[in-house]
């Protein structure tokens, strides 16, 4: 059996490498001290998010070193590969929140059928890009598990940018409606609805990259050839920044500073809601009928 052989179709950057898990590790503290001092518990598939970007890029860092160790190798991409779909789920989590606070009314579905929809699917992604990932970074000369491997992975991303893509649609129409009707509540939430439009893009811009690299390997070659696949540039610059600036984004805008506590969450099932203006002409004309 041919030894395990780590990066052969690039040589790889140890400073990169080094300033990533440096800049995610600043970031996980920063995340945890502000949860641990805010005493919210809400943000915690963030801080995962985080913590796996960290250690992925440790290990990564690592495997530079010791690239025949094929298993610090396979973690560290998988660790890489799954975390934007935990840094998702954060958005999920913090989205439902925002439509509580301000109205579920305004919402297409309930906020609190929000998280185990949309979670529900990134734990099906989360379990399809790990297992896919594994199987890719673990397997050589197979040139079959190879291809069964990249349709794993990138179904999984698939799934993530559908489901996303369909997450980013109902906020919009969220955001649309409550801004109309009610202005002053969304105002008080508006810095979290851009941290949201700005880390969502940059979400779905990893994600469309992966996926792409994935799609387009050549494993007829050996070692396997595909652009984005065999450079190093765009791994930094379409995963590792995009992600960086995603989670950095909410050091900045936190959200316990826009949403409120648990215990001031008013039971939404007893909210009335004003109705949007286009809702509010079609019962009046009802009532001329």
């Amino acid at each position: 059996m041919p030894k395990y052989q780590a990066f052969k179709q690039y040589e790889p950057s140890q400073a990169a490498a080094i300033i990533f898990a440096v800049l995610f590790g600043i970031l996980l503290a920063a995340h945890t001290w502000q949860s641990a001092r805010a005493k919210i518990y809400y943000l915690w598939a963030l801080i995962l998010a985080t913590a796996l970007e960290c250690a992925g890029y440790i290990l990564r860092e690592y495997t530079i070193h010791h690239r025949t160790e094929k298993t610090p190798s396979v973690i560290g991409q998988v660790f890489i590969i799954v975390a934007p779909v935990c840094l998702a789920a954060a958005l999920y989590m913090v989205v439902g929140r925002i439509m509580t606070q301000v109205g579920a009314g305004y919402s297409i579905i309930r906020p609190s059928w929000i998280t185990p929809i949309f979670v529900g699917f990134d734990i099906l992604s989360i379990g399809m890009q790990a297992l896919g990932a594994a199987m890719l970074f673990n397997t050589d000369d197979n040139l079959d598990k190879l291809k069964k491997a990249r349709s794993i992975l990138t179904i999984g991303l698939m799934i993530q940018i559908i489901a996303f893509a369909i997450f980013l649609v109902l906020t919009g129409w969220f955001d649309r409606r409550a801004t109309k009707a009610s202005p002053r509540k969304m105002v008080t939430v508006r810095m979290l609805m851009i941290a949201f439009y700005i880390t969502g893009a940059l979400i779905m811009i990893r994600s469309i990259y992966r996926a792409i690299e994935f799609i387009t390997v050549d494993f007829n070659s050996r070692p396997p050839r595909g652009y984005f696949f065999n450079v190093e540039w765009a791994y930094y610059v379409l995963d590792a920044l995009p992600i960086a600036i995603a989670t950095g984004v909410y050091n900045v805008i936190f959200p316990a500073k826009y949403l409120q506590g648990d215990e001031e969450y008013p039971d939404t099932k007893n909210v009335e809601v004003p109705l949007s203006s286009f809702e509010g002409d079609r019962l009046k004309g009802g009532n001329h009928a």
